[in-house]
């Protein structure tokens, strides 16, 4: 019973964030053995023992966390603002599309107005009825 109890308070010291300070390990003179941050006695043969300090216990929350929040960010199916984003450009995109006569287009980068056939004004429509019934909640 009292080598449990001895190698439970050895363990305890060794897990209380001593990551950094060295630690000694001998067997004293009744065989038992010692875990010190003390060294032995100078005619006591000891070993330095390298101890890894357990990772704080929030560590894992956190990195889950940031994981979670590096999902949602930028994946418009999860985050707010970009669903709020791309509501909002569909329905203008719609309003503006329904509101066009024949012939309307678009200027391109380079100032030249293209201009949309039918079928194309048909299928911007379509794409923004579905940005609006996919992101408008």
């Amino acid at each position: 019973m009292k080598r449990t109890i001895v190698a439970g308070l050895a363990a305890a010291l060794l897990l209380a964030g001593l990551a950094e300070a060295k630690v000694y390990k001998w067997v004293d003179e009744s065989g038992k053995v010692v875990f010190s941050q003390t060294p032995p006695p100078e005619n006591v043969p000891a070993e330095e023992v390298q101890v890894n300090a357990p990772p704080p216990a929030t560590a894992p929350k956190e990195a889950e966390k940031e994981t979670v929040d590096e999902k949602v960010k930028g994946n418009p199916a999860l985050d707010p603002e970009l669903r709020r984003e791309y509501c909002e450009k569909g329905r203008k995109n719609l309003e503006i599309l329904e509101s066009a006569k024949p012939g309307a287009g678009f200027f391109t980068e380079d100032k030249k107005l293209v201009k949309f056939t039918p079928e194309e004004k048909a299928l911007r429509m379509k794409e923004a009825e579905a940005a609006i019934k996919a992101y408008c909640d």
